[in-house]
């Protein structure tokens, strides 16, 4: 309906203006026409006056005695044109009654006038009526002038009112024409938007695809003398924000980084969304160095606008070609060239960012580590962006290697919670209640968990710990580590289970180092590698908190002479064992007759001091294919791997109980009398001595020997020694019958179940 009324005011706007226009040229014919009569008129009016003074000079020249007939002839002619009009002298005939009327009379009066001249020229002025007659003609000729200027006045008035009724023409003209163009440019907004909706992309304000397309589709070859660059760049981590975030968030985040993009690339240059995640700009007059500045420049925006938006970093990768690099190639070509580059940067940022990411994950699990922590298995959470990948796993670890983790939390709360703790877990485990809980460094939040697995229970220990914040105060990275607690029948388990949780911790500690050699300073307090086959002692590796082996060793050199230069610290005792991996010959000749792997232990002494050191020293051995670029030859090489890990610990707590042992076969074999054992109760070890002169493992050792039970309460620990003086006094028996005073074993002895030792008790 609005269209059709639109339709029909159209087409009566443009008769309308049709009439107006055909009326306006009328008038303006009119208008000239009456604008050259009233020149004709003006032209009247004026030679009215010349008559009226040329007739009055005439007769006083006559007077004077000059006759005047030229003039005459003049005047008489002006009258006669005044009359009738004359093309010569340009007079319209002026169409007014009385103006002709008295030209009528002007003209004969002149004659009689001219009559009176001629008799002044024969008697004189003084007999004529020359003067009176003069008089009389000059009041007739002002009277001529004064219709012609009425007439005149008429004329005037008349084309005042047609410029009047041009002027609301045009006017009406004017407002027609106003119409339209207002018409016309509310089309061409509206033709401007629908072209801008073509080419624009709304989600991001950039360029769509159909204008990348036109702009790609460009079929001429990119002039030699001109420099264009295509630049492509595609998002990454897209599809883990709209899965874990919503695609909501995916759009913020495309719509981030074209604002970006805008900003960074210079106005004059094309940018463009060509759709999904990718993006191209078209940067023309800049050679490689000016393109990588803009580059970087980009890079730089977007760095600036994650710093600031923690919750949604950028990350993207992008790639470029230069028309002068490939000469003759359409905006197509050089695209795909653009493209292929983009791919390479892209598998370059994810290996940096994968390496960038395990130093990071190594750091964090030696912090972890140095906190104290035993984490069999933990993941690292982003807070905003509601996102975890797994930090450490075990074989048994039930999460995916990343992932939402709000979805963890459901899962973590099915598999660790009962029907009784689950609403509690998930509480806890929300992000918003870590936040609260968990605000700075070396916070922390323990959740205890405890459920049936077949049928068996099933502990431990969920903690998370507090990494950093942003700017602004908000939680952004966190670790939630598993602790799961052993049973009192696991502890005791055969050395196949031992070994296997060996076999797990070594093979996390590889996975979650650099290099293997990392992972094997995780077992061991040194590793060296050798090249066996040429007698070689390659590298030196220290663990960080380890004593150094050796302190002053120059790589490469000999390994032969190496080992024979330590050979004079070992001890003699020893010395054999030392001797078993010595050199690179008897290595290779053990390799030979398929051994792998050989194990010795020595003890060396060191400082000044000389401290016994006991060192236990593996040698891994394998062969590897050699290229020698100087011979261009191949050749085949046996490398080893040597371990040192510092045993002395174990063998002071060896001595120790030895020590003890000993001392039980004596106390256990001897005949007490009583006279005899205040002297034998001084020789004993006192409990104070042995703590005093035992290192820190022995002297848990005994405190395990010691404690039979501990009791926690909320308001006390209660501890419970292995003492029962009723034994005391059953086996404190002498063979000749006499009988320690039971004063003197309630007082001030005591017996140990596991050790069957008498101890002083002080």
């Amino acid at each position: 309906m609005k269209k059709d009324k639109d339709k029909k005011l159209t087409y009566f706007l443009r008769a309308a203006m049709m009439v107006l226009t055909t009326i306006l040229i009328v008038l303006f014919l009119v208008i000239m026409s009456m604008v050259g009569k009233i020149q004709g008129t003006a032209r009247v009016v004026n030679y009215a006056g010349l008559v009226r003074g040329g007739t009055q000079r005439m007769v006083k020249l006559e007077i004077s005695g000059a006759p005047q007939d030229k003039m005459y002839e003049t005047i008489s002619s002006y009258i006669e044109g005044l009359r009738n009009g004359s093309e010569k002298l340009n007079f319209v005939r002026l169409d007014d009654e009385d103006f002709q009327t008295k030209m009528d009379e002007l003209e004969k009066y002149f004659d009689e006038l001219r009559s009176e001249i001629l008799l002044v020229r024969e008697k004189g002025y003084e007999n004529t009526e020359i003067i009176e007659k003069s008089e009389k003609f000059f009041q007739i000729c002002d009277e001529a002038v004064g219709f012609a200027e009425v007439y005149s006045q008429k004329k005037a008035t008349g084309l005042d009112h047609l410029e009047k009724i041009v002027l609301v023409d045009i006017l009406g003209l004017v407002l027609i024409i106003a119409t339209e163009l207002i018409k016309v440019v509310r089309f061409a907004a509206q033709n401007k938007i629908l072209q801008k909706k073509v080419y624009l992309d709304e989600a991001t304000g950039l360029p769509n695809k159909n204008k990348c397309e036109e702009i790609l589709n460009e079929t001429e070859p990119i002039p030699v003398n001109e420099l264009v660059a295509m630049c492509v760049f595609d998002l990454n981590n897209l599809r883990t924000i709209n899965n874990n975030l919503g695609h909501d968030k995916g759009d913020e985040y495309i719509r981030s980084f074209a604002i970006q993009l805008r900003e960074a690339v210079p106005e004059e240059f094309f940018a463009g969304r060509d759709g999904g995640d990718e993006f191209i700009a078209v940067l023309k007059g800049l050679d490689h160095e000016g393109v990588r500045k803009c580059l970087q420049n980009i890079r730089n925006q977007a760095a600036e606008y994650s710093r600031q938006h923690p919750e949604m970093p950028i990350s993207y990768a992008a790639g470029y070609a230069l028309s002068s690099d490939f000469e003759g190639s359409t905006m197509r070509e050089l695209f795909r060239l653009a493209d292929k580059n983009m791919y390479i940067d892209k598998n370059r940022a994810k290996k940096e960012e994968a390496a960038e990411k395990q130093r990071m994950n190594i750091r964090l699990l030696e912090e972890i580590t140095e906190k104290g922590f035993q984490f069999t298995d933990c993941i690292y959470c982003d807070a905003l962006l509601d996102q975890y990948y797994v930090l450490r796993a075990s074989s048994r670890f039930f999460l995916a290697e990343d992932g939402s983790y709000s979805g963890a939390v459901e899962q973590i709360v099915q598999e660790l919670g009962t029907d009784e703790n689950r609403k509690s877990m998930r509480k806890k485990l929300q992000i918003s209640y870590l936040a609260e809980q968990i605000k700075d460094k070396g916070e922390k939040l323990e959740l205890p968990y405890q459920y049936r697995k077949e049928d068996s229970i099933c502990r431990g220990r969920m903690t998370a710990l507090f990494v950093n914040n942003t700017e602004d105060g908000r939680l952004h990275h966190f670790i939630l580590g598993f602790e799961p607690f052993q049973n009192k029948n696991e502890n005791t388990a055969d050395e196949r289970t031992r070994l296997n949780r060996y076999y797990e911790q070594l093979k996390q500690s590889i996975v979650e180092n650099e290099n293997y050699a990392e992972a094997l300073l995780q077992t061991a307090n040194a590793v060296y590698t050798v090249d066996l086959t040429n007698d070689k002692l390659e590298n030196v590796y220290y663990h960080e908190a380890a004593f150094k082996v050796e302190n002053d060793i120059q790589t490469p050199c000999s390994y032969s002479d190496y080992c024979n230069k330590r050979s004079r610290y070992v001890t003699e005792d020893t010395l054999e064992n030392y001797r078993i991996v010595d050199s690179s010959f008897k290595l290779l000749k053990r390799f030979a007759t398929g051994a792998k792997q050989v194990t010795v232990e020595y003890c060396e002494t060191m400082g000044k001091e000389n401290k016994p050191v006991w060192l236990q020293k593996t040698v891994l051995m394998s062969r590897d294919m050699v290229y020698d670029a100087n011979t261009d030859k191949e050749s085949s090489v046996v490398h080893g791997i040597v371990l040192f890990k510092n045993t002395s610990d174990f063998h002071e707590k060896e001595q120790q109980e030895k020590v003890i042992a000993e001392k039980q076969k004596e106390l256990d074999g001897a005949d007490v009398s009583f006279n005899e054992w205040d002297s034998l109760r001084m020789q004993i070890p006192t409990w104070k001595d042995v703590f005093l002169n035992a290192d820190n493992p022995t002297k848990r050792v005994l405190v395990n020997k010691l404690i039979e039970k501990i009791f926690v309460k909320e308001d006390e620990v209660v501890i419970r020694f292995k003492i029962n003086i009723n034994e005391i006094r059953s086996k404190a028996l002498k063979k000749s019958g006499s009988i320690v005073p039971e004063n003197k074993l309630e007082d001030k002895s005591v017996i140990l179940d596991s050790l069957k030792i008498y101890p002083n008790p002080e």
